[in-house]
């Protein structure tokens, strides 16, 4: 059983760095959900956990495929699955979608995280558009639990 879940982990994260780099329009990249913190949280949430180590590691491989200064997405990512850990229990008697209001408040730090640092290093060319992420990943957020649930991650 759990060299399974390790299986679907890694699976899942694995998917999750293919789909935050599948080529979109313009238009509708614009939308398009951070899969990596997701799928990171949907591990956090879970009741084996997700390790900041691992998380740490994953977090410079998507600033390796997104071009960014490394360690941006690092800081980000473990500060919304150390935050969402924190939440683990008590989300556990809360519905799909108030878990998904919970997702959305940390995409928001997810991506205020990012602008912050890439502000600092004079790096950003983000406007307002920034956070059209942050409302797909919320929408996203029940069918990748859904997903995750029904192919072995519970």
């Amino acid at each position: 059983m759990v060299k399974r879940i390790w299986f679907v982990k890694l699976l899942s994260f694995f998917l999750a760095l293919v789909l935050g780099s599948w080529p979109l329009p313009p238009l509708i990249g614009l939308w398009r959900p951070d899969w990596v913190m997701l799928v990171l949280i949907y591990w956090a949430l879970h009741p084996l956990g997700q390790s900041l180590s691992f998380t740490f590691v994953l977090g410079l491989l998507l600033d390796v495929q997104t071009g960014t200064p490394m360690g941006v997405h690092t800081l980000s990512l473990c500060i919304v699955v150390w935050a969402a850990a924190q939440y683990g229990r008590r989300t556990r008697v809360f519905s799909l979608w108030q878990t998904s209001t919970l997702v959305a408040v940390l995409a928001v730090i997810f991506r205020g995280v990012n602008w912050l640092v890439l502000n600092i290093v004079s790096y950003s060319d983000h406007d307002v558009l920034y956070v059209l992420p942050v409302l797909s990943s919320a929408l996203a957020w029940p069918m990748l639990v859904v997903l995750m649930r029904r192919y072995g991650g519970r």
